[in-house]
């Protein structure tokens, strides 16, 4: 349930709004999960990555992710497990399976039977943060699994360096592309901060409050990102995360005596079908 920006009478209104749900018994429960939906997709979409690196469509009831591919180029995508598969080389269509990215959010009795929003609101938060890890982890995996040796820069040491980074760059740069993100954990970006740039590039990856830049590209920081690895995505579509269900959130009917809980997810399937578009610095420390 969403609290910003109400007033006290507001606030009171919805508290009211979970406690009357909750004496409703199976069918007020279902009207919590109606109401606790909106707000933990807003909670997922707020630091999510994947519909950034990959291209999103939605996907119509019953329609597979199934697109078209270059035959000398293989496709890679997740399996249910969230092992990386890949297509063989003369596929001249490729079907990417859908599956479910789910958390299983969980509070007392007592948040629903006195109407605390502010734990349900906390709830929300830790389903939509659930969730949106998982599905930017499967999106680094399957783009970081689908890169060629070729399109791979190999370092010694324990650190990234300029040249190493540059020399992805131009490996792309080569292909005509213009690089769009790096993306990489932000250990790495901290070796960028001890490197020799020009005034213009320090001071676009040292201020605060702006997207930082290198070459022109944006660099994306996260926790998905292996830390002995740093992506290079193009300003071309390099891949699918095809949207069945954006969001879903279901009563669990377990039994529990002092507990209640939600099953909410999304159904997408997440798929490279240009990994020669993509470039890597691997780090052998």
């Amino acid at each position: 349930m969403k609290t910003k920006a109400i007033t006290l009478e507001q606030f009171e209104a919805i508290a009211l709004d979970i406690r009357e749900a909750y004496g409703m018994g199976a069918d007020g429960l279902r009207t919590i999960a109606a109401s606790i939906a909106p707000p933990i997709y807003d909670e997922i979409r707020q630091k999510e990555i994947a519909s950034l690196l990959l291209t999103e469509n939605k996907l119509p009831k019953g329609e597979p992710a199934r697109y078209n591919k270059i035959k000398e180029v293989r496709a890679y995508w997740i399996a249910s497990g969230g092992q990386v598969h890949r297509s063989n080389m003369d596929d001249a269509e490729i079907e990417f399976p859908v599956d479910r990215v789910a958390s299983n959010p969980a509070v007392d009795v007592s948040v629903l039977r006195n109407g605390d929003v502010h734990r349900l609101t906390d709830m929300e938060k830790w389903a939509g943060s659930a969730i949106r890890k998982k599905l930017n982890q499967r999106a680094v995996n399957v783009i970081s699994g689908a890169i060629p040796e070729a399109n791979t820069v190999e370092i010694g040491g324990a650190s990234l360096t300029e040249d190493g980074l540059n020399q992805a760059i131009s490996l792309l740069e080569d292909k005509d592309l213009t690089i769009k993100y790096i993306v990489m954990r932000g250990g790495r970006f901290n070796d960028m901060r001890g490197w020799d740039l020009d005034p213009v590039t320090e001071r676009e990856l040292r201020e605060k409050g702006i997207l930082k830049y290198y070459s022109g590209a944006q660099v994306m920081t996260t926790s998905a990102a292996q830390m002995d690895e740093i992506l290079l995505i193009p300003d071309e579509p390099v891949g699918k995360m095809a949207v069945r269900t954006p969001i879903a959130v279901e009563p669990d009917n377990r039994p529990s005596e002092f507990k209640v809980s939600w099953v909410v997810w999304m159904e997408l399937a997440l798929g490279v079908l240009r990994s020669d578009l993509l470039a890597k610095v691997k780090i052998l420390g």
